[in-house]
């Protein structure tokens, strides 16, 4: 264990005992930390216990067997859950709820209705959520190669298309042709489509080349075992069609069904393909 866990951060703690409240553990630097007895399993007679550390509504330090749904630093959906007069509460999935304060807000959230935010510490390391992805996430970045592949969570739809936070700490704008409907919050796997002269981000649902191909060429081939053998789908079929039912370009569609009947998997006919 470091001999100096923090609050929002996941430790290793030793347990040193058991009281009626639950299990006090070791936290080094915070001192004595308490996990919950409701958060205990049947016998809890482990050495050593993984926890999050998070500070309750008075301050002090506790710890939690769940992890809350968003870490410090990513970015995601919460829902709001109540509202007061220093700002919304958004529930992240412990026991206290997350703050957002009204400096944070992109909007004038309402109960039941859900914020996409970033987990960030105040000065005094205490976190806090914000709406306010501008004064997080970068414009601009280097770190990535052509094709790579990046975690994307999905902010919203633009006439361009979807503007993406990417891994946690840029901004993106993944293609929408070829990406299937997507929601705000959701989170996946997209690829670094070009590098643009001015260093922004621009994504594909799809990885490059073969494997976009062979990715796209197993799809066909479950899907094709769960209708029968048979997909009335072809060369000539709908953009839409194909990208409702695949979540991929025509292209990239005509790409692996050209490979999969090189590969002798398939036959294709006038009324669609057919598994051979």
């Amino acid at each position: 264990m470091s001999p100096h866990p923090d609050t929002g951060t996941v430790a290793v703690l030793p347990v040193l005992r058991r009281v009626r409240a639950g299990l006090l553990l070791d936290g080094g630097t915070l001192g004595e930390v308490l996990l919950p007895a409701r958060e205990l399993g049947e016998d809890p007679t482990a050495a050593s216990l993984r926890v999050f550390l998070y500070e309750d509504g008075d301050g002090q330090p506790r710890a939690s067997a769940r992890l809350p749904r968003l870490l410090p630093g990513q970015v995601g959906r919460l829902r709001v859950v109540s509202v007061s007069r220093v700002g919304a509460f958004l529930d992240w999935g412990l026991p206290k709820d997350l703050l957002l304060p009204f400096a944070e807000q992109g909007n004038r959230p309402e109960v039941g209705r859900w914020q996409t935010v970033r987990v960030v510490r105040d000065r005094s390391g205490r976190l806090f959520a914000s709406a306010r992805l501008d004064r997080w996430l970068e414009d601009t970045c280097d770190q990535f190669a052509q094709g790579d592949a990046v975690s994307l969570v999905v902010v919203q739809r633009t006439e361009l298309g979807y503007k993406v936070a990417v891994e946690d700490r840029y901004w993106g704008l993944l293609a929408e042709d070829g990406a299937a409907d997507l929601k705000p919050g959701q989170r996946l796997t997209g690829y670094v489509q070009r590098l643009r002269e001015d260093r922004r981000l621009s994504l594909s649902p799809n990885p490059p080349g073969a494997a976009k191909r062979e990715g796209v060429a197993e799809r066909v081939l479950q899907r094709l075992r769960r209708e029968d053998g048979f997909l009335p789908l072809g060369d000539k079929s709908a953009p839409e069609d194909i990208r409702a039912a695949f979540g991929c370009s025509k292209n990239a569609f005509k790409q692996a069904i050209g490979k999969l009947y090189k590969d002798g998997e398939i036959v294709i006919e006038p009324a669609g393909i057919r598994l051979r």
